[in-house]
């Protein structure tokens, strides 16, 4: 029975000794390779570094080539974009031209004023089916109250049928297209009747 007990006694103290080791040569280990990466950071710091820089300014330099590639695109398709819209508006407007053309001649030819104004407003009837085609609106002016936003007054006039700050007359039409305004219509503003301005001046 002692000697049983002094062989286990032997077999853990061994195992106790072979542990020992093991963690004395793992440390060892950790700090050869933590001394190795010190090493190497201190040798290489600078290396990496410069590949770093390195590195980024290749990616600059593409991301800036990308930009430029992208800017020269954009401005392509909207200089193509602009000629398509010239385009287009151009083929509404050429049989206008024609119309007129073929005015001029029929008035070289006859001195008969029915047959030019007949002319004239076909010419007009095409010019009203262009805008139509291209959403072009005219601005209602006659008889609708003022709008500085979409009426642009040329002079003021006193009126016994019309009230005070209503269109008179138009002097030169206005356009929209869609909701934005092309151009306002040019008119002629009431003031009121000469009654109601007496009064004003007497008051």
């Amino acid at each position: 029975m002692k000697n049983d007990d002094l062989k286990a006694d032997k077999k853990k103290s061994y195992k106790i000794v072979q542990n020992r080791d093991k963690t004395t040569d793992g440390k060892k280990e950790s700090k050869v390779k933590k001394t190795s990466m010190r090493k190497k950071s201190r040798k290489d710091i600078i290396k990496d570094l410069q590949k770093e820089v390195h590195d980024n300014n290749d990616k600059l330099i593409r991301l800036r080539a990308e930009f430029d590639n992208y800017r020269k695109r954009t401005q392509r398709e909207m200089s193509e974009l602009r000629t398509f819209t010239k385009i287009g508006t151009i083929e509404e407007i050429l049989p206008v031209k024609d119309q007129f053309q073929m005015a001029m001649a029929a008035s070289n030819s006859s001195d008969d004023l029915a047959t030019l104004k007949q002319g004239m407003n076909m010419i007009l009837g095409e010019f009203d089916r262009c805008f139509d085609n291209l959403s072009i609106k005219p601005i209602e002016t006659l008889g609708k109250k003022f709008d500085p936003n979409i009426h642009e007054a040329i002079s003021t006039e006193s009126s016994n049928d019309i009230e005070e700050e209503f269109i008179i007359r138009e002097w030169k039409a206005g356009y929209k297209i869609g909701d934005h305004l092309l151009r306002p219509a040019s008119v002629v503003v009431s003031r009121g009747s000469e009654s109601d301005e007496t009064k004003q001046e007497s008051e």
